[in-house]
Formats: structure tokens, C-alpha cells, sequence
């Protein structure tokens, strides 16, 4: 079982598909709302969407679906990817708890799953740190997902996970 233990954990029996997930990107995205909302939402069998991680404004991290199997977060990249939302709007920047917490969660990612590499990520068929507005129409169509402030913290988050890890 692929479960961080400086999460929270709120797995949900419902919106993802056991096994299956071989990551090599972790996929940033933004909740358009809160992680009380998100969580609710997620263990809604109505929503049929779900992530791996959710992240709050004061760095309080969840944990929802396994890292082994597939939350369905970014359609054709569910299979190969750990999605984190973040608590927010698209155009708000990450606080800085929030840029501490997906550090802490990359490095982890990465030291679970070699194959997320820490670099960043410029194209779908890529792998590392990523962006869900990268994917396009292929991962669900959210281009604005997390959001130009966001995607511009990016490097923050890599080099957190870096030091983290001791490169």
C-alpha cells in the first residue's frame, strides 16, 4: 500500500479504480473550493471524480486514494499519474504552507515511484511535476487548472522536493 503517513487519511470507497496506476507524473490542480468541499465531494458516489492527495490552505494534507491505484483525476493520464488538489481558485497563488505540503508529497511520491522524476514536466506524454491545464482535452479539458500563479510556483515545489531529498 502506497499511503503517506503525514496525510490524513479519508480514502473513499467510491470514484477510482483499484491498481492499475504506474506513476510518473504528479499532477497539480486547484479545487475551486475547499478541502471540507472537496473531501465531501469526493466521497460522493455521484461526483465520479477523485485525487490522491488534497492540500489546504494551512498545508493540511489528505489522502484519498492509494498511490498504486488510479484516482480519476485527469482522464488518459489516471493511469500513470498521482493527482493533489489544492485548496483555492484558479488565479490565487499557493500559500506557502501549501508550496511545503506538495514538496513533502512530491519527494515522497518520488521516492515511492522512482519514475516521477524531479523535473518539471512540459508535455503530456512527460513525466515529473505537472499541471492538469497541461494535458488539454486529454485530461478532461481544465486549461485553466491550477491557474498561471500556480503553474508559475512550480519550480518552488521542485526545489523543495529536492532538498527534501538530499539532490
Amino acid at each position: 500500500m502506497a499511503r503517506y503517513w503525514r496525510a490524513k487519511q479519508r480514502h473513499i470507497s467510491v470514484n477510482y479504480t483499484a491498481d492499475g496506476n504506474v506513476p510518473k507524473l504528479y499532477i497539480v490542480h486547484i479545487m475551486e473550493g475547499t478541502l471540507a468541499g472537496t473531501d465531501s465531494w469526493f466521497h460522493n458516489p455521484q461526483s465520479m471524480v477523485s485525487a490522491h492527495f488534497g492540500v489546504s490552505k494551512d498545508g493540511t494534507i489528505y489522502q484519498w486514494v492509494d498511490t498504486d491505484d488510479m484516482a480519476w483525476h485527469a482522464m488518459d493520464a489516471n493511469d500513470h499519474s498521482v493527482g493533489v488538489e489544492n485548496e483555492g481558485h484558479s488565479g490565487e497563488h499557493l500559500t506557502a504552507e501549501q508550496l511545503t505540503a506538495n514538496s513533502q508529497i512530491l519527494a515522497w511520491v518520488h521516492r515511492r515511484h522512482p519514475a516521477v522524476n524531479l523535473w518539471l514536466n512540459v508535455k503530456p506524454s512527460g513525466s515529473g511535476l505537472s499541471y492538469h491545464g497541461l494535458g488539454g482535452l486529454a485530461w478532461g479539458g481544465h486549461t485553466q487548472c491550477p491557474g498561471d500563479p500556480i503553474v508559475k510556483q512550480l519550480p518552488q515545489i521542485l526545489s523543495g522536493a529536492k532538498e527534501i531529498n538530499g539532490h
